[in-house]
């Protein structure tokens, strides 16, 4: 079977055929062409599943090569998940991670682990000699609890000073309670003051600034009028000047004009010629003063006072003369009427400056009497400002006063009620106990509670009344034998005697007290009596065998 491409390069045509002969033919031709394009269509169709299929088996050599190269090179991780499958945290820390890192990082980490393992252990041996030192420490206190509870111990005192320090510290806190109150009163009212002399101060400055815009406008005005009045006189004068000059030139060329025409005037009849004079060059007599003249002489010199006037008119020819001369008249009547209007200007100037130096006169001494009353209003109000100021300070020391004399008498008033606290208590009964009664005494004092102050004035006072009369009440009905007084007598004694070895000891407590007076209960054990008990005690504890023989 012929192909289309074969059948069109051999062309195998006929010169007989007619159209629906090369039709057909070309219809052959046409399936041919899709027979050779549904060949080449399988064709493509099985080579491109082969080639897929090839990719798709290079896409898992790639990956298995992959897969390989990497265990190689950075280690064989199912490998490690195999390995911390026991341990999440190890699992979870180095999931998808370099085999030589994690090796790293794990010992990294247990060299960490074990210096913090050496670290805990040096700080446990530490913390074991601190606990055997403690434990030294407080057998030697218990020994000296059991046998030398003579003095107070180091901790007491330091307990002691610290409840005096807590005191004086709620008394400061106390006092600057009232100081802040105080103050801020006093800040209340001075914040008044500063309102109303704010407003004060403001209108003075504003009273300041009219005064002061007032002087300066009169001082411009008059500097004004005055440099005015100056540049007027200066104008005056020079315009006055130019006119006389003007003035005196017309005047002497009027004179010269006059003079010429009156000369032309009275020669005029003889400058006409005569019929019977046959010679013009024939001289003439004048009858009045008997001088002859040319004619040609005459025409000379009335040609030359022409020029002349010509010259002095400035003027292009003979004919604009009397014309020039009419013009310089209406110019003189002008200039005299401008003469005596500048002159009217400037005897109204005059007076407007005569007025204005009047304003400026009685402008200067009303600025001067409202100064003068702003300079005593200032006195005035800088003398109310200091006596306030001086009354401040009095209030100011004043309150300070009392503010003190508050304090004190309000500590004075919070010990008082410290020392009559076990007035008007019930007198309870301690249980009998095994500890003996020196120790005991020694632990009830070590573990003195901190007490708690009253800060209220009026409670204070009631409360203090209160004990007192009870207290009052007490002693008067108490019996008081010979025995008794003279018990007392030697308590007291005993209590002067004690306080005056304590001024001279070498080591004292500071204590705390705003007061000069103390006030002890009968009824408490004081320091001498609590050693005399425990000497008791510790003597009566002691056997006989435990006595050394002397005898020897």
């Amino acid at each position: 079977m012929l192909s289309a491409a074969k059948v069109r390069i051999h062309g195998m045509q006929n010169d007989n055929w007619v159209i629906k002969d090369k039709i057909n033919q070309y219809r052959g031709l046409i399936k041919l062409y899709e027979r050779d394009r549904k060949i080449h269509e399988g064709d493509l169709a099985k080579q491109k599943k082969r080639y897929c299929r090839d990719i798709r088996q290079l896409r898992k050599d790639i990956n298995t090569r992959r897969e390989e190269l990497g265990v190689a090179v950075y280690g064989d991780k199912q490998f490690l998940r195999n390995a911390f499958q026991e341990h999440k945290r190890l699992q979870l820390t180095y999931m998808n991670s370099q085999a030589d890192k994690v090796l790293e990082s794990i010992h990294q980490e247990n060299f960490n682990k074990r210096k913090q393992l050496d670290r805990i252990r040096y700080t446990k041996k530490k913390k074991m000699e601190k606990f055997r030192l403690t434990q030294l420490e407080s057998a030697e206190m218990r020994d000296r609890l059991l046998y030398e509870v003579g003095g107070k111990l180091p901790a007491e005192k330091k307990e002691q000073a610290v409840a005096n320090y807590v005191q004086k510290a709620n008394i400061k806190k106390n006092a600057a309670l009232a100081i802040k109150v105080m103050y801020k009163k006093i800040l209340n009212i001075l914040k008044k003051d500063s309102s109303y002399f704010t407003v004060v101060l403001e209108a003075l400055k504003l009273d300041c600034r009219a005064q002061g815009k007032c002087l300066m406008s009169a001082t411009e005005m008059g500097q004004l009028a005055i440099e005015y009045l100056d540049d007027r006189k200066f104008e005056f004068s020079k315009l006055e000047k130019e006119i006389k000059a003007n003035m005196k030139e017309r005047e002497r060329t009027l004179r010269l004009a006059r003079r010429e025409v009156a000369y032309l005037t009275d020669s005029f009849p003889d400058l006409i010629r005569k019929e019977e004079a046959t010679n013009l060059d024939d001289l003439y007599e004048v009858d009045e003063d008997g001088s002859v003249h040319s004619v040609h002489w005459e025409l000379e010199e009335v040609m030359a006072i022409c020029k002349r006037l010509q010259k002095a008119t400035l003027v292009s020819s003979f004919d604009q003369i009397l014309l020039r001369l009419k013009e310089q008249r209406y110019q003189t009547q002008r200039l005299m009427m401008q003469l005596a209007l500048n002159s009217a200007k400037r005897d109204a100037l005059i007076e407007d400056r005569k007025h204005a130096i009047m304003m400026l006169d009685s402008l200067k001494n009303v600025g001067q009497e409202k100064t003068a009353l702003f300079v005593q209003d200032k006195k005035q109000i800088r003398a109310q400002l200091e006596a306030e100021k001086r009354e401040e300070q009095f209030l100011k020391q004043s309150l300070h006063e009392k503010g003190k004399l508050i304090i004190e008498m309000k500590t004075s008033l919070q010990q008082i009620n410290e020392l009559l606290s076990n007035v008007g208590a019930a007198n309870v009964q301690k249980p009998p106990t095994d500890v003996p009664q020196a120790i005991q005494y020694a632990l009830e004092e070590m573990v003195q509670p901190v007490p708690e102050l009253e800060a209220d004035f009026d409670k204070l006072i009631l409360n203090a009344k209160q004990k007192l009369g009870v207290l009052i009440q007490a002693v008067s009905k108490m019996e008081v034998t010979p025995e008794i007084r003279a018990d007392a007598n030697l308590f007291y004694h005993n209590i002067l005697a004690r306080s005056m070895k304590e001024n001279y000891r070498d080591e004292q407590v500071a204590e705390g007290g705003l007061i000069e007076f103390e006030m002890e209960d009968p009824n408490v054990p004081g320091h001498a009596v609590i050693k005399l008990r425990s000497k008791q005690l510790v003597d009566a504890q002691v056997s006989e065998f435990d006595v050394p023989d002397t005898k020897k």
